[in-house]
């Protein structure tokens, strides 16, 4: 890997530090399907991809698919919870689909960057499977909605 400037550096350190809060997918989860709610989950999730992907086509490799053009500290970071956005999302909520948003909204850099990050070896080989993932993710909102419910 080639030497990293404090810029380039300085860039990944922010990537991962927004990374979870501008792809937060958990709202939608939690929202009731058709509500007002889940729909400005949906337009806040929207804005933070597109917030995402204006990142890594300012600060990013231009030939990536990774942040430096090779698997490294933002990819590492970020990586466990991509897996959980690809996999969770579009399973417990099909409309939302994270693959189609990307197509929809045409973040093409987003997606390339995603797509190489969830499918990468390393990556699928040390991560929970997906199904076990949804089905870890479901068995928590049905926990969380039936707290809520006995407030």
């Amino acid at each position: 890997m080639a030497e990293q400037s404090a810029q380039q550096r300085a860039a990944v350190r922010l990537f991962v530090e927004r990374f979870n809060s501008a792809m937060s997918y958990m709202a939608l989860l939690r929202a009731e399907e058709g509500s007002a709610a889940e729909a400005e989950a949906q337009q806040a999730l929207v804005t933070g991809m597109r917030s995402t992907d204006a990142f890594l086509r300012e600060y990013a490799d231009a030939e990536g698919p990774f942040f430096l053009r090779d698997f490294a500290m933002a990819e590492e970071a970020c990586a466990p919870f991509a897996l959980r956005f690809w996999h969770v999302l579009p399973a417990m909520r099909p409309q939302h689909s994270p693959s189609a948003l990307l197509e929809e909204h045409k973040l093409d850099r987003l997606k390339a960057w995603l797509e190489a990050v969830v499918t990468r070896p390393s990556v699928t080989a040390t991560a929970m499977p997906p199904a076990e993932m949804v089905s870890s993710y479901a068995s928590m909102m049905e926990k969380m909605k039936a707290m809520a419910a006995a407030k």
